[in-house]
């Protein structure tokens, strides 16, 4: 597990190039995550595959972008666009910080 966001629900995970499919097969089958002795229900679905750390970052914000934009459309009144577009805003400031970051450039998959 390269990143995990408990609020937005997202995880990176990074596994060698030849285990992707199998990685991406097995997913759908896990139900529930364990720390410390307690279980959590989860249900994982694969969004994206990268060859780098950084496109799936990159995608990971284009994606945190689409979904904003459809949560501000669907908005009922003008506190929660307001939210809203704080988050989105937050989002653009994000990218920049991370883009501006080291890149790993390895032969695995993310």
């Amino acid at each position: 597990v390269k990143y995990l966001n408990a609020y937005t629900g997202t995880v990176l995970l990074r596994c060698r190039k030849d285990a992707y499919r199998l990685l991406c097969s097995a997913l759908p089958f896990v139900r529930q995550l364990e720390s410390r002795g307690q279980g959590y229900p989860c249900a994982l679905n694969t969004l994206h595959v990268g060859g780098t750390i950084r496109t799936c970052q990159k995608f990971l914000i284009q994606y945190n972008r689409r979904q904003l934009l459809m949560l501000l459309q669907n908005c009922t009144n003008e506190g929660e666009r307001q939210c809203i577009q704080k988050s989105w805003l937050s989002c653009s400031v994000a990218e920049e910080q991370s883009l501006s970051g080291d890149e790993e450039d390895d032969d695995g998959t993310e």
